[in-house]
């Protein structure tokens, strides 16, 4: 049988290091249905950390079994690559990230001018229109918004949500009706078994994973932390995106600290990182908002209760005694519980296996492949 056809567009991709969210989201669904569907991904030979090509030849293949990874120069030659791989009419195509001016607006434009036809056309967002994302140069991505309703950009195109969330933000900020599908994530390949553990009491150890950006709010994290009066100590696992950002943090924790300690550890591999996040005993994560949170999904899918805010789409963690949900408006409440957890000793554990039967019963594989396989056709 003929495999379907899927040309995913989105202008970072690994080894970049640059935007690992969406760049992780397109690498799990390609490892979950590449025996369904034949991909191609097309993105940009630039890493955007440091505006150093990845790879010394201006066009560069990679070849898999079911996926071709094709990385392209900006400007000129890379759309003239863009243009001939849509008139190809492939079965789908998948654009990411609407904001970028790089691929994906001149992609939307190229097809809704009907270079395409012959294929299905699908967006994903990746949270670009949740209010702290749009927040952030808000009356260009507000105009944009605007004028992609006034030409009908999204004619003909479906949106693929990462949850209900997502869709309201999508159907939020625009006037004319879109059309959208809620898809999900599939999750990174966590280990089936992961290590078990006991916690003792009077001791906390806290990981933050993400960014070190706005978004991620560590500078709240800070905050609530100062006011603990426990010892503690907490690492910082992600790239620093936005420098003026972690200068504030690392002034902020330049005062005696007393036994307590950050430690920030920058972006690490996945198979290292969740080995050793299974070492912490709880995830802090007061996020200003996720469309999925990856961070979040695969703390509880190695057995490690979450602490986060009320902006993460996984608000009801603790009906499955799997962690917290807390309103970013109530920092005390973030205070008091960590210093709950700081006493616990065996009770912890009751908090794991509830990370791990949430994880197990909401990140459903065969779920999210039927929703993908409803969507791409």
């Amino acid at each position: 049988m003929n495999k379907k056809r899927v040309l995913i567009i989105y202008r970072s991709y690994f080894p970049s290091t640059s935007h690992l969210g969406p760049a992780t989201a397109i690498r799990n669904l390609v490892n979950n249905m590449s025996t369904e569907y034949q991909f191609h991904i097309l993105t940009l030979n630039f890493e955007f950390a440091t505006g150093a090509p990845l790879f010394n030849d201006a066009v560069h293949v990679e070849e898999m079994d079911n996926v071709c990874v094709e990385y392209i120069p900006r400007g000129l030659a890379g759309l003239r690559i863009l243009l001939k791989r849509l008139k190809e009419n492939y079965d789908v195509v998948d654009i990411q990230c609407a904001f970028d001016p790089l691929l994906a607006i001149p992609a939307l434009i190229l097809c809704r001018l009907g270079f395409s036809r012959r294929s299905r056309v699908f967006h994903t967002p990746h949270g670009i229109f949740m209010d702290v994302i749009m927040s952030a140069s808000w009356l260009r991505k507000r105009a944009f918004c605007l004028l992609s309703d006034a030409v009908g950009l999204y004619r003909n195109v479906t949106h693929l949500a990462g949850s209900p969330g997502e869709e309201t933000d999508i159907r939020r900020n625009h006037l004319r009706k879109q059309d959208i599908q809620v898809v999900s994530q599939f999750v990174e390949s966590i280990p089936a078994n992961p290590a078990r553990r006991t916690k003792l009491s009077n001791q906390l150890r806290i990981a933050f994973v993400g960014r070190v950006t706005v978004q991620k709010n560590l500078i709240f994290a800070i905050r609530i932390l100062r006011d603990l009066n426990i010892p503690w100590t907490m690492s910082v696992f992600g790239d620093i995106s936005d420098q003026a950002y972690y200068a504030t943090c690392k002034k902020m924790i330049q005062d005696e600290l007393g036994d307590s300690q950050i430690t920030f550890l920058g972006g690490i591999e996945k198979g290292l990182l969740f080995a050793q996040l299974t070492e912490y005993d709880i995830l802090l994560h007061p996020t200003l908002g996720e469309n999925f949170g990856h961070s979040i999904v695969e703390a509880l899918s190695l057995g490690v209760p979450v602490l986060i805010s009320d902006r993460a789409p996984w608000t009801n963690v603790e009906t499955f005694n799997a962690g917290w949900s807390l309103p970013l408006t109530q920092p005390q409440m973030f205070v008091d519980r960590l210093q709950g957890i700081y006493a616990m000793g065996a009770e912890w554990s009751s908090l794991s296996d509830g990370a791990l039967r949430y994880a197990r019963g909401t990140f459903d594989r065969t779920k999210t492949t039927s929703r993908y396989r409803a969507a791409y056709g």
